[in-house]
């Protein structure tokens, strides 16, 4: 009669080989379904071509001045004014007068977001016409 010889039993091991390979499954699932968020700027409208050098001649009593200075103070008409006040004074400006171009300058040194923020709160107000210009 023969006698078997039970092998004794090694414990469990996880093979190595094919970790890497999973690694990379996992690194190109997670490329290819992440969403890459888009960079967004600022949407403007810009007017079309014009056939013709003529420029538009507005009264400067339909002129609101909205500066953002070097240090990043703003005013408005020349008066001081926050952030969170310039809603409030263009929508009564545009109250007294509807042809009020909102004429924002801007100073070369002066933060980014900060003309951001008063182009948002001009926009909030529901100003029609707004223009951009850089002072010194």
């Amino acid at each position: 009669m023969a006698v078997l010889k039970k092998k004794p039993r090694t414990a469990g091991e996880i093979p190595m080989a094919s970790t890497s390979d999973v690694a990379f499954l996992l690194l190109i699932f997670f490329i290819v379904t992440c969403i890459f968020a888009a960079e967004q700027g600022l949407f403007m409208i810009l007017p079309g071509k014009q056939k013709d050098s003529t420029t538009v001649k507005v009264k400067q009593s339909n002129i609101a001045t909205l500066k953002v200075h070097d240090n990043n103070s703003l005013s408005f008409e020349d008066k001081p004014i926050e952030i969170n006040h310039i809603k409030q004074a263009v929508e009564d400006r545009l109250r007294d007068n509807d042809q009020t171009v909102i004429l924002i300058e801007i100073h070369p040194d002066a933060d980014y977001g900060q003309m951001v923020a008063c182009l948002d709160e001009v926009r909030l107000a529901q100003a029609k016409k707004v223009s951009l210009k850089t002072t010194e």
